[in-house]
């Protein structure tokens, strides 16, 4: 072979070496750059509010993808796949119920699905549970320290820091432990109970009530505590929007609202009836001896006692009393309400 087509071939190979050398470093930076840009978390705050997320059992990649980008765990759907099927974790994603936030990267999230090491315990919230009540129900189930979950919980700071998820006018986080049926992970601290149960509230009144507010004359804070009263106050779903209806109405009057659940809310001893000497306490929770909305709520409203508050009854009330069977008999007068406690045995 004559040299200048031997040199010709060599510089040929040459380049062809050096072009995939190049087009291999290519694909490289490509392929780090999408790591980098799809494993970046969805927020950066150190406590971003962590919620428990179930993965179904059947639910494909794309399908868990697109289920963690509703909940706000991660930015992109497709992102997370790809990652996912870059990572050979496509078919290994589990079903279950995972403590996950927006704070983790994405390829953490992958991890903890992919392990499927998650144990879950089941706990109801009720309505109408104060903080101490729910601190007992969690320290029952092992899951808390009762103590320290009721100092957390009467002071929003110790939780959230100066990143309040909410805006808060007082300390206590009484009425904002949402109501519902929690996964909770074993292992959680108690920060992150709580952390979930307002992301729960925050994620509900978002969708239900805050709508609504332009339209109403109270703020959230006075809506949650008002709620929380009607909540303490009714046994019977049917009666929410009467007996809103009468507290609005006596706040529209500047009558003292009167509610016997917010003097028990300060009452030292636990008892099912207020007493006259209760009637005495110095508090701005006795609405006996305050006018107006207490300081917060009283306890965790649901949903229904929040909207009763916004959408109450047409009366005319001012009063009503326990026909001591769970329902109330509602009167518009003193005089009436008098014949009505006599009637019933007051």
């Amino acid at each position: 072979m004559p040299d200048a087509v031997q040199a010709t071939s060599k510089r040929t190979e040459g380049g062809m070496v050096r072009f995939l050398f190049l087009f291999i470093m290519l694909c490289c930076a490509v392929v780090a750059a999408f790591f980098v840009v799809s494993n970046q978390p969805l927020s950066r705050e150190d406590n971003a509010l962590s919620k428990v997320v179930r993965i179904e059992q059947g639910m494909g990649t794309r399908q868990i993808a697109q289920l963690l980008e509703r909940e706000g765990i991660i930015a992109n759907a497709r992102a997370f796949a790809l990652l996912a099927k870059v990572e050979g974790a496509e078919h290994e994603l589990k079903a279950g119920a995972y403590l996950l936030s927006p704070a983790m990267r994405p390829l953490e999230i992958i991890e903890q699905i992919r392990s499927g090491r998650v144990q879950t315990v089941r706990v109801v919230i009720p309505e109408g549970f104060e903080i101490k009540q729910i601190a007992a129900l969690l320290a029952e189930h092992g899951l808390a320290d009762r103590e320290r979950f009721m100092e957390l919980a009467f002071n929003a700071q110790l939780v959230f820091g100066d990143k309040l998820p909410l805006e808060l006018p007082i300390p206590s986080l009484e009425g904002y432990l949402f109501p519902d049926t929690y996964y909770f992970t074993e292992g959680q601290t108690e920060e992150e109970l709580i952390g979930q149960m307002v992301s729960r509230f925050v994620q509900v009144t978002q969708e239900h009530i805050m709508p609504l507010l332009a339209e109403s004359q109270f703020t959230l804070h006075e809506v949650v505590t008002l709620a929380s009263i009607v909540e303490r106050e009714i046994m019977v779903d049917e009666e929410r929007p009467i007996v809103a209806s009468v507290y609005l109405n006596r706040l529209a009057v500047d009558m003292p609202l009167q509610a016997d659940p917010t003097v028990r809310y300060v009452t030292e001893e636990e008892r099912p009836v207020v007493l006259y000497r209760d009637l005495e306490i110095d508090s701005p929770y006795n609405t006996y001896r305050y006018r107006g909305l207490p300081p917060g709520p009283i306890a965790s409203p649901g949903l229904a006692s929040m909207l009763a508050v916004l959408h109450p009854a047409e009366t005319n009330y001012f009063f009503f009393v326990s026909r001591r069977d769970g329902t109330h008999e509602f009167t518009e007068t003193y005089s009436e309400h008098l014949r009505a406690r006599r009637m019933y045995g007051y």
